[in-house]
């Protein structure tokens, strides 16, 4: 399987050759019919592009229900390779039919009362069939510090386990809507806890870093973390857990 996946690689440099060295992203989808791309294979085809010189059109989506590429992006700007998963996604769900009222209300109908394989099969094409609404939703949440991939990957998560768990207590749409921006708000709150959690301990290091220099200039000697603590009021533990880790990682460099 991974042989196939180099050959395919390798033939983006022929496809490209006969396109002045320009691929567009259907160019790169043909190359591997049939295959359910990770994130790990897209950064190497992004990689591959990049060694080779090969440059990647803009791509401009048709479908007006899908994402419009560029502009405003969670916590900056999407790096090229975001830019390349975008527009793969977009490519592959250009070629899902968007749900009309009817079908909707039928597939409603079967995920309440059908049989199991029917439950399971309404369950699968209202998944799919709100994708896009997903992307819309998420793109009311960038700029918060969460980047519109993993604002995306949160949204379908909770639009799986909201389908599985409708009941038909309220209209399905509501339900959805609400569940789905309730997990990407938490998302978003938890991305903010971690950065400000980083933020502190790199505020914290600095303030040790910067006592244990000054005082080893004071007493022409090594100073220890009790001496430390003393000196800055930070407890004798944290200041011990500061240390232990800039030695890890000086060590992690070394090797």
């Amino acid at each position: 399987m991974q042989t196939d996946f180099i050959k395919s690689l390798e033939s983006l440099r022929g496809r490209a050759a006969i396109q002045n060295g320009t691929l567009s992203v259907p160019d790169i989808l043909a190359a591997f019919p049939g295959t359910d791309l990770s994130d790990e294979q897209i950064a190497l085809i992004y990689d591959y592009l990049e060694r080779e010189n090969i440059t990647l059109e803009d791509y401009e989506p048709h479908d007006v229900n899908t994402l419009e590429i560029g502009g405003e992006t969670g916590g900056g700007e999407d790096t090229e390779r975001e830019q390349l998963l975008l527009e793969i996604y977009q490519e592959e769900l250009s070629s899902i039919a968007p749900l009309s009222n009817e079908e909707e209300e039928g597939l409603i109908l079967d995920l309440l009362s059908g049989a199991l394989a029917r439950r399971e099969q309404a369950a699968r094409r209202l998944t799919e069939g709100n994708l896009r609404w997903v992307i819309r939703l998420a793109r009311e949440e960038l700029g918060r510090g969460v980047s519109l991939p993993d604002l995306i990957q949160e949204g379908n998560l909770a639009l799986w386990e909201s389908i599985q768990a409708y009941a038909g207590e309220e209209r399905l749409s509501d339900r959805l809507e609400k569940d789905i921006k309730k997990a990407m708000k938490a998302l978003i709150r938890e991305s903010g806890s971690a950065v400000k959690t980083e933020d502190e301990m790199t505020l914290l290091a600095n303030r040790v870093f910067e006592t244990v220099q000054e005082m080893e200039e004071e007493l022409n000697r090594p100073v220890t973390p009790a001496e430390i603590s003393a000196r800055t009021g930070i407890p004798q533990a944290r200041v011990e857990a500061v240390l232990r880790e800039s030695a890890k990682a000086i060590q992690n460099r070394e090797h």
